[in-house]
């Protein structure tokens, strides 16, 4: 089983171009398994069966690469990560981004911690058990980083608030969306104005049957 589910995960990977080397592949399968085994007893996710975990978690969490140049040495801050997507898969795939995880939950993030310490990962990695409008007033959170992406939380127009007092000058907020964006964004148009950014971009995943888009958002004062 646990042969069969590194196969297959090796290969989708590889399908839609996203090379796994050995070590990713043990810290996903962990991953795996664990989520697998605290799904249980703990509300995690819907989404239990291998083939679905390496599609609509694993890939979904990484395909925004093809899109956004998230580097080595970046500060990226995960809102509302539930069990750790995307930021984790992020982590593991780039494990030199230095990551905060951001979940209001105590249950999820007792899984969290408990996932990050079997993965085997260092102090680039922290959990914040807080709201993040609570964070997004607080000095070690605002203005602090590159990248600030949101996979499951609520719309961009109710999300500005906390979103952008973290982003650097020159970072990038990435919404992940799962459904046609067009209203959403018309919507949010005068709240991001208000706060100071706009819409750069929206980027369709190559993984189609997903349905994803990733909206990018910056501040106006800054160029492509």
């Amino acid at each position: 089983m646990e042969e069969q589910f590194c196969q297959l995960l090796e290969n989708e990977f590889s399908r839609y171009r996203f090379p796994l080397d050995t070590r990713q592949i043990e810290q996903l399968t962990i991953y795996r398994t664990e989520l697998q085994r605290w799904n249980t007893h703990t509300n995690l996710t819907a989404i239990t069966e291998d083939s679905e975990i390496i599609y609509r978690h694993f890939l979904d969490s990484v395909s925004v690469l093809n899109h956004c140049n998230i580097r080595t040495g970046d500060s990226v801050v995960d809102i509302g990560t539930g069990a750790g997507f995307p930021g984790i898969v992020l982590k593991i795939y780039i494990p030199d981004i230095k990551l905060t995880l951001i979940e209001v939950s105590h249950k999820k993030v007792a899984f969290l911690r408990f996932l990050i310490s079997q993965l085997g990962f260092d102090s680039s990695i922290k959990v914040c058990a807080e709201r993040a409008e609570i964070c997004a007033q607080d000095d070690q959170f605002v203005n602090s980083y590159d990248w600030v992406l949101t996979r499951y939380i609520t719309s961009l127009d109710k999300s500005v608030k906390y979103c952008v007092p973290m982003l650097k000058t020159t970072g990038r907020w990435i919404a992940y969306k799962s459904k046609e964006t067009d209203r959403e964004i018309q919507q949010s148009k005068d709240t991001l104005k208000e706060f100071g950014v706009e819409i750069r971009n929206v980027h369709k995943s190559n993984i189609t049957h997903l349905n994803r888009s990733y909206i990018v958002i910056s501040r106006t004062d800054i160029g492509n």
